[in-house]
């Protein structure tokens, strides 16, 4: 099989040897608390809703639908969804 479809819940999604794809969901205050993914790199993707994410306590982004943000996972992220959201994050290995 070349393809395969997946059901979207939310927790782990997928995951292999090459990347990790995880589905948060959450409602306005939900808090992501202080980590790292230093074996990885981190593609953050909001698919409902608007997301404060900050990294390393000093950058501050706000991410929603049709953004992107990307980091090194060696870098900390913790996050504060603004209102009732989905997010998806890739973890791709480094």
């Amino acid at each position: 099989m070349i393809g395969q479809i997946y059901g979207l819940t939310e927790g782990v999604q997928v995951k292999d040897d090459k990347f990790k794809l995880v589905k948060k969901v959450g409602e306005r205050g939900t808090i992501i608390p202080k980590h790292n993914h230093p074996e990885a790199y981190v593609l953050f993707t909001v698919v409902k809703g608007k997301v404060k994410v900050f990294l390393n306590e000093t950058e501050e982004h706000i991410v929603e639908p049709g953004k992107l943000l990307n980091f090194d996972g060696n870098n900390y992220i913790n996050a504060e969804f603004m209102d009732d959201s989905e997010v998806f994050v890739t973890l791709v290995t480094k």
